[in-house]
């Protein structure tokens, strides 16, 4: 892979850019003791019955949607994303600004993110990622997710973009085939997969070593 043949860079936030632990301990942690204490259950029953009301959703646009979790579980989602327990879990990776700072300067940057709108203004609330990126996507909002070969055909005709200089950074390693099958010629995984089959994939542990691990 040579970076001198890339012309953007679709950027996935959570798992690259922000950790993750600010959305697993919510969902994992969080909203299991909001339902606990709403259904006066135990904290176990109510991890149980979540796990249980979200697997159902999985990989849906639906999984990702603040409100439809807002009105189904009956708890206000953005105001428990925002309390001070929350918010305060919301982190950058060590070094994330310098690089992509580095990034913006040598190509276009556009962030595609599965989060909900919601989800990512709270985050920009406390990290202003606006500076580096050209655009910034919420995939729902084009009505389909990173799973749906669909939405990646849409920002290939939305951004006007040339699949063949794209380079596509992500954690989720079925999102990186989704995007490959549309035609994305080169991907970096930066998830816990071991193996990964493919030529067009480079496994990294940061967007921190994307330089490095690149030819110039």
């Amino acid at each position: 892979m040579i970076l001198k043949d890339i012309d953007c860079m679709l950027v996935d936030m959570d798992g690259v850019i922000l950790d993750n632990t600010y959305d697993n301990n919510f969902w994992q942690n969080q909203i299991p003791g909001v339902i606990s204490k709403n259904k006066n259950i135990s904290f176990e029953d109510a991890k149980l019955l979540a796990i249980q009301i979200f697997n159902y959703k999985k990989n849906t646009k639906d999984w990702y949607d603040v409100d439809y979790w807002s009105n189904m579980l009956n708890v206000d989602i953005e105001a428990e994303k925002r309390s001070s327990i929350s918010f305060d879990r919301i982190q950058l990776y060590e070094g994330v600004t310098e690089t992509l700072n580095k990034l913006k300067d040598n190509f276009r940057l556009i962030l595609i993110t599965n989060a909900h709108r919601k989800t990512l203004n709270i985050k920009l609330e406390k990290y202003d990622l606006n500076p580096y990126f050209e655009n910034m996507i919420c995939a729902h909002e084009l009505h389909y997710v990173k799973e749906n070969i669909q939405l990646w055909y849409m920002l290939k005709s939305r951004f006007k973009l040339d699949y063949t200089k794209t380079l596509l950074i992500e954690d989720t390693i079925n999102n990186i085939k989704v995007g490959l099958s549309a035609g994305i010629s080169q991907a970096v995984y930066l998830g816990d997969e071991s193996h990964v089959d493919s030529k067009k994939i480079l496994k990294l542990s940061s967007i921190n070593d994307i330089f490095s691990a690149f030819n110039q």
